[in-house]
């Protein structure tokens, strides 16, 4: 049995390194491809998705080059690239999957882009439908509304495309950071409830960076054809994966300073350390790249929508266990189409260690015990990153704790357990 098992631990004082943004890294090399030129990329997360995503551009011409000791890529970017009959694996990597359909659709020819089982089973058709608005023929190659998908393009000459954004804000980051390259001027109007709504001003404060001009008001993007135009980028440290350390100084009363860690982050997950200040996280120290954090003996929960930022929301979850009230979040349905329906999974495991867990159809609500109340047991990590990552928060207060497959952090923090053990290497 392949397993981890954290152990109960308080009061340390650890310094941690945060990995690149896995959201910044993908970003960043899909504008690098689409403008064509020669980019510098410092600070890259190398991981599984990103991993796939550099496959992915080699297959489509791009030439890339890493070093992985300075954790930089030079890239020459391969602007509306030619391709014929391309078959590009994706594993379950959600950016590359809907990022590659809008770049390919840039370009001229037919390619196939497809995934492992749970990617075969994350939804994809708001996306198709707005690439077959712009006259992208699409086909699905298994079942309606899932990848796989075969993409046949010529360009793009449409003028206006909506795009239905209540499931992932992944398809309209696809579109925007697509359509400089399309041949006219285009309208792109945002429909329905966005979810992760930080994620396209991410989106867009990139694109800026990277040379492109637009107009933005409400839900609607004006973007005419342009050229982006940048020769280097420095990537964030990744703020989702910060969530588990910043966490970590709170439930365990602990003092963690974060390496990595950018004050002036354009990333929504920022927005986590703000919802720890208000439970009692102290903020000991914080200049352009770090942060030190102080926790608490004790913190009260939090009623709140994660709509914005529902990848951290499992995080919450298990700090939730330990407080002195309950917790309740809400509008985070689309953390059931993640990497497995992280609500149900939460439920499962939080039940198996006694905590009391209450699902709804679009959040949960969590009860605290008494710390004698828990139990060890070993728990299932479904292959996604974030559970394992989140469920090892547990074993800081509870004995026993076993976090089966942890490997499965190589999709974003492949050295998360490794940063982990450094509280253990403190006593």
């Amino acid at each position: 049995m392949n397993y981890f098992q954290p152990k109960p631990i308080s009061n340390f004082n650890v310094t941690v390194d945060i990995p690149g943004s896995k959201s910044i890294t993908n970003r960043a090399l899909i504008l690098s491809a689409l403008s064509g030129k020669t980019v510098i990329l410092k600070n890259i997360l190398l991981s599984d998705d990103t991993k796939y995503m550099i496959d992915a551009l080699r297959a489509l011409n791009n030439s890339i080059e890493i070093d992985e000791i300075s954790k930089t890529l030079k890239i020459i970017g391969n602007k509306n690239p030619k391709y014929s009959n391309l078959n590009l694996y994706i594993g379950n990597a959600g950016t590359a999957m809907r990022f590659l359909s809008s770049y390919l659709a840039t370009g001229t020819g037919t390619a196939t882009l497809y995934g492992n089982e749970r990617m075969n089973q994350r939804p994809i058709k708001d996306l198709v439908d707005s690439l077959i608005q712009l006259g992208v023929e699409v086909e699905y190659l298994s079942n309606f509304g899932f990848p796989p998908i075969r993409i046949t393009s010529k360009g793009v000459s449409a003028k206006y495309v909506k795009i239905d954004g209540s499931k992932s804000s992944q398809y309209i980051s696809s579109i925007l950071m697509a359509a400089p390259n399309f041949r006219n001027s285009i309208e792109i109007e945002f429909m329905g409830r966005i979810v992760s709504k930080p994620y396209i001003d991410m989106t867009l404060a990139m694109m800026k960076d990277f040379g492109a001009n637009f107009t933005y008001n409400k839900n609607l993007v004006h973007i005419f054809p342009q050229e982006y135009n940048i020769d280097e980028y420095l990537i964030e440290g990744d703020m989702s994966s910060a969530s588990y350390f910043l966490a970590m100084a709170l439930i365990a009363n602990s003092t963690v300073t974060l390496n990595n860690f950018f004050k002036n982050s354009i990333q929504g997950d920022s927005k986590f350390l703000d919802i720890l200040k208000n439970l009692g996280l102290n903020i000991l120290a914080f200049d352009d790249t770090s942060i030190t954090v102080k926790g608490v003996p004790t913190y009260e929960g939090v009623e709140l929508s994660m709509n914005d930022i529902p990848d951290v929301a499992q995080t919450l979850a298990i700090i939730a266990l330990f407080a002195t009230s309950s917790t309740r979040v809400w509008d985070v349905e689309n953390m059931r189409i993640k990497e497995t329906d992280r609500i149900s999974a939460l439920k499962n495991e939080i039940q198996k260690i006694n905590g009391y867990f209450t699902e709804f159809n679009d959040g949960f609500l969590i009860v605290p015990r008494s710390l004698k109340d828990y139990c060890g047991n070993v728990l299932e990590t479904y292959d996604d990153h974030r559970m394992a990552m989140s469920l090892t928060l547990i074993g800081l207060k509870v004995p026993n704790i076993k976090i089966l497959n942890p490997e499965c952090v190589s999709k974003t923090f492949p050295n998360f357990f490794k940063e982990f053990n450094k509280i253990y290497k403190e006593e």
